[in-house]
Formats: structure tokens, sequence, C-alpha cells
């Protein structure tokens, strides 16, 4: 197994003695629900594997507007978000509807955001979290279908589980939800009641819009308009 990976069946694995905790604690709390309990530190191997290469310090704002600050991890095939506390793997019971976590980048740190009670479409629902590219009137968003940060797929070959496979959608004006794709032509068709500011802008620009970056440059641009 590769140093920067541990399956999601993995951690469950660990985790289930602790199911019996769970419900206690589950009972007893609004908020929280204890999701099991780190391996013995004797077991290095899982130990810096969980704890190293996964958890980012991270901010979760729930629906009561309450803000925490927490070490987070977020397994984005399964669409769930966990929290580190007192040595404790926890789930949340409170509705959570923004969170943000620093991640390392090369050198550098950087915050990624995501949101959901998003309208629903393709298989996705209002659950669903999406990655924030850029904010405002009109959003672009990205969604994973697999994760880099977690897995729970054993039958994934290992040499295949860097792989995520990424689907980019906007929110427009008025609450509608559209997918989105590196393709210009497939964002006129996607976007009709904006396609002639974006053909303009496009000119102006010189965006083919062929890449993420070009699509967050195009969005900045009509957020601004």
């Amino acid at each position: 197994m590769r140093k920067t990976l541990l399956t999601l069946s993995g951690c469950i694995l660990i985790l289930s003695s602790f199911s019996q905790i769970a419900n206690e604690f589950r009972s007893s709390t609004p908020r929280m629900i204890p999701y099991g309990q780190l391996p013995n530190e004797k077991d290095q191997t899982v130990q810096s594997l969980f704890i190293e290469q996964v958890w980012s310090p991270g901010q979760v704002k729930f629906k009561t507007n309450t803000v925490l600050s927490l070490p987070l991890i977020f397994d984005v095939y399964s669409n769930k978000l966990y929290f580190l506390q007192h040595n404790q793997i926890m789930e949340f019971a409170e509705p959570v509807t923004e969170f943000s976590m620093k991640l390392l980048k090369k050198s550098d740190t950087v915050t990624v955001a995501y949101r959901n009670n998003y309208p629903a479409v393709d298989k996705n629902t209002q659950e669903t979290f999406y990655e924030i590219l850029v904010d405002g009137d009109y959003q672009l968003l990205r969604c994973k279908a697999k994760t880099i940060h977690l897995y729970k797929d054993e039958e994934v070959p290992e040499e295949k589980r860097d792989y995520s496979k990424e689907l980019f959608y906007a929110l427009l004006p008025g609450n509608k939800m559209v997918q989105l794709k590196k393709d210009k032509e497939f964002v006129l068709k996607q976007m009709p009641g904006q396609a002639e500011t974006i053909k303009t802008l496009a000119a102006e620009h010189k965006l083919k819009l062929k890449n993420e970056a070009q699509l967050v440059e195009l969005f900045q641009l009509l957020n601004n308009q």
C-alpha cells in the first residue's frame, strides 16, 4: 500500500469494535457521534497513515450558523465529513452547510471550501458537497466521484486509486444548476441565457474554455459584469 493512501474499508474494520460506544454517545449528544477510536500507537503503520496523511486543519459551519475549527477529513467518494477529537474519529450529527480545509500543495498551503444545499442535479442531492471554485451570482463548482483523501473500494486496483473523476457544475441566477464541461460549445449550450455575454468575454480575453483555469476566469468575469 502506498504511504498516502488508506482504504475506508480498512478504517471501518479498525473502528468496528467501537460501534457500541457510538450508539451510547449518539443518545447523549445533539451534535457529535463517535465513529470509533484511532488504533493503538504501537501500530505505527496505521497510525502514521491515518493521522499524518489524511487529517487537515479546517473550519465547519453548521445550519445553526455555529462555526468550529477542527481537524477534518472529507471522503469525496462517499460524500462524508469526519473530524478528529481526543483521538476519536467523529461524524457530525448536526447538519453541516459549509466547511473548508487547508491542504498542502507542493510547498504552499491552499484552502479548499465546500458547500451543500444546492438544487438536485443528475445523481446529486441537496446533501451533496461541492468544492467552490468561484463564488458569487455565478458559481463554478466541482464534484469529485472518487477521492484522493480516502478510499473505500478495495476492488479498485492500487495503481488506479490516485484517479479522481471530476465533474463541473454551475449555479446560475434563479437557482438553476447545470453541468459543465471544459468545452466552449458545451458551456454555451448549457448557459443559453448568458451565451452572448460568454461569447463576448471569451473573444475579449481569448478564452477557449479548454481547462479549469479558463472556466474559473470566465465565471469571475461573469460576476464582475
